[in-house]
């Protein structure tokens, strides 16, 4: 039995639960480019009736985060490298921006918890554990967003990650040589000396570094 993407929803409202959690799965790469989202499909992994998932998803496409073709089925967009070049790099712009506002901000209580996250994910990279280590880059990002106490900024990373996620999915293939470039702690360190300028410099550098691994297990298409 395949293993489902999603955890059981038992509480109303359905469809508010059911495309939130949607969401997340698209932004933690659970879903590849190009992939279709059918309404059978996903009531099944999430436990529910059709209804509460055709309304997710049509929120989805209302929002651009999904795409309807000439069938009426959904989908998730595909894009070039250039495109997905252009919003990585603006996500490091953006993150840059919320590691320097979280270095101004961040309490104890926070570092400590970005330094948990942090070692979460060294310990992912180290194990090959490919879900574990998205799953906890995503968190680890948004951690730091939710640090910088910006609600545009949060709205603005939210709508990029929504766009890149899919191709987080090609982290699939291969974590382990991410121990090697990534730069979570360096980011945590900075934050904890309350040094905006290296935690921009450190978050922009973790963001941009991993571009060369998409660029290598991406297809061409």
């Amino acid at each position: 039995m395949t293993k489902s993407r999603f955890q059981k929803i038992s509480r109303e409202p359905l469809h508010d639960k059911v495309y939130h959690e949607l969401r997340s799965a698209i932004m933690a790469g659970r879903f590849a480019p190009g992939e279709r989202l059918t309404v059978r499909g996903i009531a099944d992994e999430f436990g529910v009736s059709a209804m509460p998932v055709r309304a997710a998803l049509t929120r989805l496409v209302a929002e651009k985060i999904a795409t309807q073709n000439a069938t009426g089925g959904v989908e998730l967009p595909k894009m070039s490298h250039e495109e997905y070049l252009e919003r990585i790099e603006l996500r490091a712009l953006l993150e840059g921006r919320a590691a320097a506002l979280a270095a101004a901000k961040a309490n104890k209580r926070t570092v400590s918890h970005l330094e948990k996250l942090a070692d979460a994910l060294s310990e992912a990279s180290v194990a090959g554990d490919a879900r574990g280590y998205v799953n906890a880059n995503k968190k680890f990002k948004f951690a730091v967003v939710e640090a910088a106490a910006s609600e545009p900024l949060q709205d603005l990373v939210s709508r990029l990650w929504l766009q890149v996620g899919p191709f987080m999915y090609m982290f699939q293939n291969d974590v382990a040589h991410q121990a090697e470039i990534d730069r979570h702690h360096q980011v945590v360190d900075a934050i904890r000396e309350g040094d905006a300028e290296r935690a921009r410099v450190e978050m922009e550098r973790d963001i941009l570094d991993g571009i060369e691994f998409l660029k290598r297990t991406a297809p061409e298409d």
